[in-house]
């Protein structure tokens, strides 16, 4: 169980920042485009992952093989960082998926989220929120991206997610039961140096010292989600989305195009779950904010979660989780039933806008856009 700690002395990190890519929005053109693209959440990565994939079980094997082959596809560099902990559970083997666009970058803008689920006695728990919908979304985040990242590998910054295995706690969420991964990766790439290049930028780095800032998503998807910016130094990326999300509002983007209510509607019938059609319509509604914006400049909170290896390492963080958390958390009515089509559809526009600003690839999506036009008006 992740613990929410409240108190007026916080991990707040200053550090200088290693970022070489000034973060520029993107034009109305690029903003269209992107929202645009017809998003396979549903139909090509959610399925697979809807399963429950406890960690040293048939099912997360399975899983760890659907991401791996998914970024292969791609000509992602693909890692596996396969381990053994003891659990109160006794030893298991646990694996983290490192998946990278462009492996020789300088330094990484790192997504990250958990593919495992929690173990309960009963079995069954699917974990939809937690954390199925956040991989599924940072699998559409490089498949949407993918084509304009590959003209933009001159750039000293590339796109790298991790997917963590082992993140649930098997008993009580305590130090040692709970973060397997995240703790074994974190201590691991501290002690991992990047060979020595031409560059001077790489000299006496680690691989830890390459991440520009951990951006962590977990237990997304449910409806009205409630976002609160927990850190200091990454505040100006939580404001960066809602900006973003303002701009979706304003150019009327806020929305779910019918194919993907379909879609859902066939997923959740395919699980003899029952249908809810809350939130599900193909019009433009009243939005109301995912983010606290109130948030902006409070820092006397933070949830424990995957990031605070890597926080207490001296690596920023965005933690994009609610608070409070969704009603199905750790219940085994979070399955397809507790996703929300519209949430996700909007949250993933979001971060794949993001992610193509803080890149700065806005003339590669208008360039590319131009040169397929004119291929298929010839």
């Amino acid at each position: 169980m992740r613990v929410l700690l409240i108190s007026l002395i916080v991990y707040v990190l200053y550090f200088t920042s290693n970022t070489t890519n000034a973060y520029k929005t993107l034009s109305e053109q690029s903003l269209r485009i992107l929202t645009n693209t017809t998003s396979p959440i549903f139909t090509d990565f959610l399925p697979s992952l809807l399963i429950p994939r406890v960690s040293g079980t048939e099912n997360n094997t399975k899983v760890r093989s659907f991401i791996s082959s998914k970024f292969n596809e791609l000509n992602w560099h693909v890692e596996e960082d396969t381990f053994t902990d003891m659990t109160p559970h006794g030893q298991i083997t646990f694996t983290n998926i490192i998946v990278t666009k462009d492996i020789k970058a300088t330094n990484r803008l790192v997504f990250a989220a958990h593919f495992d689920s929690k173990y309960f006695d009963e079995g069954g728990f699917v974990g939809a929120t937690d954390s199925a919908v956040p991989c599924a979304m940072l699998m559409d985040l490089a498949y949407s991206l993918d084509k304009y990242l590959d003209k933009g590998k001159q750039h000293s910054t590339t796109l790298q997610i991790i997917f963590f295995d082992g993140e649930e706690a098997f008993n009580y969420w305590s130090s040692t039961d709970s973060l397997y991964g995240s703790r074994h990766l974190a201590a691991k790439w501290e002690n991992t140096y990047v060979i020595d290049t031409e560059s001077s930028q790489n000299k006496g780095k680690n691989m830890l010292n390459g991440i520009e800032v951990l951006i962590l998503l977990d237990l997304l998807g449910a409806s009205k989600p409630f976002i609160s910016n927990y850190f200091t130094t990454t505040s100006w990326m939580f404001n960066s989305l809602i900006q973003i999300e303002s701009r979706l509002s304003t150019n009327n983007l806020i929305k779910l195009p019918g194919s993907l209510i379909s879609n859902l509607k066939n997923l959740k019938g395919d699980m003899n779950i029952e249908i809810k059609e809350n939130n599900v319509e193909d019009s433009l509604e009243e939005h109301d904010s995912y983010f606290n914006q109130f948030s902006i400049n409070n820092y006397y909170s933070h949830i424990e979660d995957d990031h605070m290896p890597f926080l207490k390492k001296g690596v920023p963080v965005l933690h994009i989780i609610p608070a409070p958390f969704p009603d199905d958390w750790h219940k085994l009515s979070d399955n397809a039933s507790a996703i929300d089509p519209v949430v996700v559809f909007n949250l993933n526009n979001i971060f794949k806008i993001f992610t193509a600003e803080y890149l700065n690839i806005d003339s590669i999506i208008y360039d590319n856009n131009h040169d397929e036009l004119k291929k298929s008006n010839t």
